[in-house]
């Protein structure tokens, strides 16, 4: 073979292998992973699973994926003593198994809102039944439909069973009272995460709280980043994957987005804290301001 031939040989196989390097750090899915699933995985892995659609009712009666039951995370909170907290175990377990659920069903959820809804759900079932598969749909409805998911608009009404739930898993939920003793006497091991918008926490944040608002955890195309880049956006927030870290937003559904996954990066000392910034005020906490406006999104919620 001559040197010419050699060389261009050369530069094919280095350009061959650059578009696979390429092409493998730009892979964003999520396939085999604990708590995310794509869109076309669903799809091929119905049998025997429960696909949940976490959007509201309204949004279900206009059309969802064909099979898909209808359960929204509102379904399973509580609103005392402070709203939208964590239900207790005998209404997950009623509401569940009207569902068609039970603790060994495999369960898919999507919505229509940045994982939030469904990670709401995926965090509850989390903390009375942490064996069981539930995985979050990664880009929501709209990666099912661009994945070609057959819709209907016909309900889907399952037989009713019994839900078996554990007692809760109070190791993952922060209290008002821990919370309240952290923020008046900080640890270096431990964070405190508040996911809320920029111009929430600029309202008022619990003392020493990190801002870093859930919406930063998608990319543009509304999928989840990958473990990889969220590892070091975190990071670079000063957070150690050996750090204990307690999430916050408004009512801590935003929270449980960020808590899946963190989760998922490895980052596996998370707490929620549930009762979130409505109990915080409630109890009439001491709140820090921050000193500089920033401008209103429109990315408040829960």
């Amino acid at each position: 073979m001559t040197k010419r031939k050699s060389t261009v040989k050369l530069l094919t196989l280095l350009v061959f292998t650059a578009l696979i390097v390429a092409a493998c750090v730009n892979d964003t899915s999520y396939p085999g992973t604990m708590n995310v699933i794509e869109a076309d995985q669903v799809l091929s892995q119905m049998e025997g699973a429960v696909v949940i659609d976490a959007r509201g009712q309204e949004a279900y009666d206009k059309g969802h994926l064909e099979g898909a039951v209808s359960l929204s995370p509102a379904e399973l909170v509580t609103d005392v003593p402070v709203p939208s907290t964590l239900a207790p175990k005998e209404q997950v377990e009623a509401v569940l198994g009207s569902k068609g659920i039970d603790q060994n069903t495999t369960l898919y959820v999507y919505d229509d809102n940045m994982g939030v809804s469904a990670a709401r759900i995926w965090w509850t079932v989390k903390v009375y039944s942490p064996q069981q598969t539930v995985q979050i749909v990664n880009g929501g409805a709209s990666a099912l439909v661009n994945a070609g998911a057959p819709l209907s608009a016909d309900a889907t009404v399952l037989p009713e069973t019994t839900y078996e739930a554990q007692e809760a898993d109070t190791s993952i939920i922060a209290t008002y009272e821990e919370v309240k003793a952290l923020s008046e006497a900080p640890q270096d091991d431990v964070k405190i995460l508040d996911v809320r918008s920029a111009a929430e926490y600029a309202a008022g944040y619990i003392p020493t709280a990190i801002n870093y608002a859930h919406t930063k955890n998608l990319y543009s195309d509304g999928t989840f980043m990958s473990s990889r880049d969220l590892g070091l956006f975190y990071k670079d927030l000063g957070l150690s994957k050996d750090d204990e870290i307690i999430l916050y937003c408004k009512s801590s559904f935003r929270a449980a987005q960020t808590y899946a996954l963190l989760d998922e990066a490895g980052y596996s000392n998370l707490k929620i804290y549930d009762g979130a910034w409505l109990e915080w005020e409630q109890q009439g906490a001491p709140a820090t301001p921050v000193e500089q406006a920033v401008p209103v999104t429109q990315q408040e919620g829960s």
